[in-house]
């Protein structure tokens, strides 16, 4: 749906402003993204030994704070290797750090050692207790409200729109001075300036509050603030969001892929080319040899190279599951 009203905002012309403002990170920074992207890339194949081995060098080399999700990620890697101890000492630093366990991952946080078991079942308590301190409940409820108070029927009338207008401007028969046109497109801006209002709201909160990590607000909410930063169409050379956004890379709020997405977003809103060509899916048949270039940009702020595949390549059985993993590795 994003790519959909980056398109839309593309074929009318609105916005030929000038390439969006961005950031570049620190060597250790990148280094230890290097370092992180490559286990999570190695955990997401299974190759769990190998991401042990990445994840616990990229900690150990880092002195800047990390995502808990990368935390929990090394602990089942850990803990399936038999590093059972080692496991425990990541699970908690997930866990105190903000991380979530849903009904699915705790079938995997299994200990065999009876040592490490009665460390786990004394202390999960106590750290999910230290989770929950450091949260600021009544701005996790009004952010889960405000994206649950958007009506269903509002929403659907918004898609119904988007795809009126997406369809027209591809035909050369729509008249887009038509009564129809209009008033669907009207339905598109309108969501489009609340979208903004909602941004200008949460940055008056951020200001207050500090950014809505996931540790503050808990992952659903911060993705719903996540989500609301990035259509925040107002700012369209992202020169009012780089400032907060680049500190809340380097704090570990958010993903070197968000990031980039948000500048993305901004460039192809101009009706120019992306920067990082994030994410990748669209993308393929059209950066031919501005991957160096691209590549170059996604390592200053330690995002992971763009791996495009051959089309001679053999083919393998599960193309989707081979995208899947070179792409998107963080959830956050």
């Amino acid at each position: 749906m994003k790519h959909l009203i980056s398109l839309l905002l593309i074929v009318c012309n609105l916005n030929l402003l000038a390439q969006a403002k961005y950031s570049t990170a620190s060597d250790d920074f990148v280094s230890f993204h290097e370092n992180v992207s490559n286990a999570e890339r190695m955990y997401k194949n299974d190759s769990l030994l190998q991401a042990y081995a990445k994840f616990d060098n990229a900690f150990a080399n880092y002195k800047g704070q990390v995502n808990p999700g990368h935390y929990f990620r090394a602990a089942l890697c850990a803990i399936k290797i038999r590093e059972e101890f080692k496991g425990l000492h990541f699970l908690e630093k997930a866990i105190v750090n903000g991380y979530e366990i849903d009904s699915v991952r705790k079938a995997d946080v299994v200990f065999y050692n009876q040592n490490t078991k009665k460390e786990y079942l004394d202390n999960i308590a106590k750290w999910e207790q230290a989770r929950n301190a450091s949260r600021n409940m009544t701005w996790q409820e009004e952010l889960i409200n405000s994206a649950a108070s958007k009506s269903k029927s509002a929403d659907a009338k918004y898609k119904e729109a988007l795809s009126y207008c997406l369809t027209c401007m591809k035909s050369k028969t729509c008249s887009k001075t038509a009564p129809d046109y209009l008033s669907k497109y009207k339905v598109v801006k309108d969501r489009m300036k609340a979208d903004s209002i909602a941004a200008a709201s949460l940055l008056s909160k951020i200001q207050q509050n500090g950014f809505p990590s996931v540790k503050l607000v808990g992952r659903k909410a911060g993705e719903i603030a996540r989500n609301t930063l990035l259509s925040y169409d107002a700012d369209r050379k992202n020169e009012r969001l780089d400032n907060l956004l680049f500190k809340a890379l380097q704090d570990g709020n958010i993903s070197p892929e968000f990031y980039a997405s948000v500048v993305d977003r901004r460039n192809v809103m101009n009706g120019l080319t992306p920067e990082f060509y994030e994410p990748l899916t669209g993308y393929e048949k059209t950066i031919g040899k501005e991957i160096t270039t691209a590549n170059k940009r996604r390592s200053a702020i330690g995002l992971y190279p763009i791996r495009l595949v051959s089309a001679a390549a053999p083919k393998t059985k599960d193309s989707a599951m081979n995208k899947k993993v070179n792409t998107q590795l963080y959830d956050y």
